[in-house]
C-alpha cells in the first residue's frame, strides 16, 4: 500500500488525488512496493518498503505580531560597592523585556545623534546638544526593534510573561545623604520578586502598561 506524502494517509495506487488533502499523488518510482511473485502460494513479498508511513505533522501556531505599548527607561538594580546595572524596560501585549543597557548601547547612542545632527548641517554646539540628547532618549530606539529582537540584542536581557506578575509595587525613598527623591519598583510574580530602582516617577506609564489592578 502506498501513503500520501502530505498527510500520511494511505491511498491507492489508482488514485490521481488523494482523498483526505486533495493533493496531486505522484506517480510510484518503478520498483517501490510492488509485489513480486511467491514462488509458492502464499503471503506475498514486498520489496522497497518503508519502515512506516510517513507522519503528519500539523504546522507550527503562527501568533500574532506582538505590540510594544510602553517604553521606560532609567532602571537600575543596585549592586555592591554602590554600583548598578541599568535596564529599560519595554512591555508589550505579552510579556516584559528587561533590556541590559550596555557602554556599547550608550556609545552607539551618541554616534547616531552626533551623525543626524552632522547630516542637518548642526555646528558643534548643536552637535553636542544632539548628543546629549541621545544620551538620555536612548530607550526611544527599541521602537525599531521587535521583542525577539530586542531579547537577543544583549546576553543580559531577559523577559517576564505578564500573565505571572501578581503586583507591581511603587514606593517613594528618602535618604537624608542624598538630596531629592527616589523610587523603588518592585514586581511580585509567581516565582519570586524583582527590584529595581529610579530617579524618576513614571507610576503613570506603569499604570499604562499594566492597569491600576496591578500597580499600587
Amino acid at each position: 500500500m502506498a501513503f500520501c506524502t502530505n498527510c500520511g494517509q494511505p491511498v491507492q495506487a489508482v488514485q490521481r488525488f488523494c482523498a483526505s488533502c486533495g493533493i496531486q499523488l505522484q506517480p510510484p518510482a518503478p520498483g517501490l512496493n510492488q509485489a513480486v511473485p511467491p514462488a509458492s502460494p502464499g503471503t506475498p513479498v514486498y520489496q522497497n518498503v518503508p519502515p512506516c508511513a510517513p507522519a503528519y505533522q500539523n504546522p507550527a501556531p503562527t501568533y500574532l505580531t506582538e505590540t510594544i505599548k510602553c517604553i521606560m527607561s532609567s532602571l537600575s538594580v543596585p549592586k555592591s560597592w554602590g554600583r548598578s546595572d541599568a535596564y529599560t524596560l519595554i512591555v508589550t501585549e505579552r510579556r516584559s523585556i528587561f533590556a541590559k543597557v550596555t557602554q556599547e548601547i550608550m556609545n552607539e547612542t551618541v554616534r547616531t545623534a552626533r551623525a543626524n545632527a552632522a547630516a542637518e548641517g548642526k555646528g558643534f554646539f548643536g552637535k553636542w546638544a544632539s548628543q546629549m540628547k541621545g544620551f538620555y532618549n536612548y530607550a526611544v530606539r527599541y521602537n525599531k526593534f521587535t521583542p525577539d529582537q530586542i531579547l537577543q540584542e544583549t546576553p543580559g536581557n531577559f523577559a517576564i510573561e505578564n500573565s505571572m506578575i501578581r503586583k507591581i509595587k511603587i514606593t517613594e525613598n528618602t535618604d537624608e545623604d542624598n538630596p531629592g527623591v527616589e523610587y523603588g519598583i518592585t514586581f511580585e510574580t509567581v516565582t519570586g520578586k524583582l527590584y529595581f530602582k529610579t530617579a524618576y516617577n513614571q507610576e503613570h506609564l506603569f499604570k499604562m502598561a499594566y492597569g491600576t489592578a496591578i500597580v499600587n
